[in-house]
């Protein structure tokens, strides 16, 4: 354990003691020491409260052995000793806190530049729909024609992992065809089903968010599956917990809008809005893009 200050145990505060020197200083310990000590004395505890009064006279010692180490007259050069350690402490305050601005403002600035990078991209690329074969080789949001892609089901992965369960389970796909219009093939299905209520975003790297904690969240109904994930010995904030695909809009706005990208790209979030999610504030997740090739 850190040893305390003695200016720090008679609650003199590093901004006074870098102010007042010598006697003023000393008279300052002394005015302190004796509130302290009528404040803290035993025998102004309750007679039957041991505990109480055991406390307090360990704590008058702490403000006797203080008050040795700052008493001017006895010794001068101790008090000074610590008035220079604990004076101090105001610069080194100051200098953690300029860094810790230093380093928010940091990630700030890197957060924006993100953010108005991705804006840009989402504003010009709507204007350039035929130029789909860029120098990059993206394929982006706002074109898609004879292209399938297929997705990890986040929710389903998390939900079930302490199960086995066959390959596909937690697997789907969609599909655009030449028209431009979208095809879903939910997960076990082995049919697609043409969808129109569902307006692509964009992508999000997965090294650039965790998402698991923004996901929304519900009571599992399977009894079962809330006992297997409490004998697995879960973390306390996902024993009770399922995930859904879907987050509020706000924590997509803070935590995903500043990496969002108009590109499928395999190892990307692929998020989306649905009508009726659209109507209740929620952003969809349609999976972890695992493959993408031509329709």
């Amino acid at each position: 354990m850190k040893t305390k200050n003695p200016f720090e145990i008679l609650g003199i505060a590093p901004v006074m003691v870098r102010t007042l020197e010598g006697k003023e200083l000393f008279s300052l310990v002394k005015s302190s020491y004796r509130a302290l000590l009528l404040i803290y004395h035993p025998d102004r505890s309750p007679l039957h409260d041991q505990d109480l009064k055991s406390q307090r006279t360990k704590k008058v010692a702490e403000l006797n052995l203080a008050f040795e180490k700052l008493d001017h007259e006895r010794d001068p050069g101790s008090m000074e000793h610590y008035r220079k350690l604990y004076a101090r402490k105001v610069e080194e305050g100051w200098r953690k806190t300029l860094r810790q601005m230093n380093r928010q403002m940091q990630e700030l600035n890197t957060s924006n530049d993100n953010l108005s990078q991705g804006y840009l991209r989402h504003l010009l690329t709507p204007c350039f729909l035929n130029s789909r074969d860029s120098a990059s080789g993206t394929i982006g949001v706002f074109n898609l024609k004879n292209m399938r892609f297929g997705l990890q089901d986040i929710a389903i992965n998390h939900n079930v992992r302490s199960f086995t369960w066959d390959l596909g389970t937690n697997y789907k796909e969609i599909k655009f065809d030449a028209e431009g219009w979208m095809f879903y093939k939910l997960p076990c299905r082995k049919r697609f089903i043409q969808v129109n209520f569902i307006k692509l975003l964009g992508t999000v790297n997965k090294d650039q968010v965790d998402l698991i904690p923004l996901l929304d969240r519900v009571i599992p109904q399977d009894l079962m599956v809330k006992q297997e994930k409490w004998k697995k010995g879960y973390p306390e904030n996902s024993k009770c917990f399922d995930v859904l695909n879907s987050l509020s809009v706000e924590e997509f706005r803070r935590h995903c809008l500043p990496f969002l990208k108009p590109d499928i790209e395999e190892g990307s979030f692929l998020f989306s809005l649905h009508r009726k999610a659209a109507q209740e504030n929620r952003i969809n997740l349609e999976g972890l893009i695992i493959r993408k090739y031509p329709s």
